[in-house]
């Protein structure tokens, strides 16, 4: 029997379409289920980065807690050794030589702490110099590269 009017060809065509979409949407839920994956993995990712952030908080937090002891600790002897030594020197030589003591420390303290200012300004000063170093740097470059077009 003839189809006059190409039923049988418009049947096979929209067959094929169905065919070519049901490929299609099987693609296109592979990729989804690729990308869902792949959003599991990313979650279980940062999971696990979160736990391992957390044990490091509690690790530092914990050697946090033995710093501190061990600097307590060496702060106790020291002011336990300078509380010895006060009382000999006293025994020894006298309060008034002791006030004079702890003058010099004082004066010694003083002088740290001067030379840290002097060197932190000192630090300010080469860094101002290095920047205006990498501006001068900067515009000879631009010059050389637009003005002489040397590169």
């Amino acid at each position: 029997m003839s189809d006059p009017f190409g039923l049988t060809e418009g049947v096979k065509t929209l067959s094929g379409s169905f065919d070519k979409s049901r490929e299609a949407a099987k693609s296109l839920s592979k990729s989804i289920e690729g990308i869902q994956q792949d959003g599991t993995d990313i979650a279980q990712q940062k999971a696990q980065e979160r736990r391992r952030a957390a044990r490091e908080a509690e690790f530092k937090k914990q050697t946090a807690l033995i710093k501190a002891l061990e600097d307590w600790q060496k702060k106790k002897q020291i002011s336990d050794q300078e509380a010895k030594v006060k009382i000999d020197f006293v025994k020894k030589y006298g309060a008034k030589e002791w006030e004079a003591v702890l003058k010099i420390k004082l004066d010694i303290e003083n002088m740290e702490r001067k030379a840290n200012e002097d060197f932190q300004h000192d630090l300010k000063d080469v860094r101002r110099v290095q920047i205006w170093c990498f501006v001068a740097a900067l515009i000879v470059t631009l010059w050389l590269k637009f003005i002489l077009k040397a590169f």
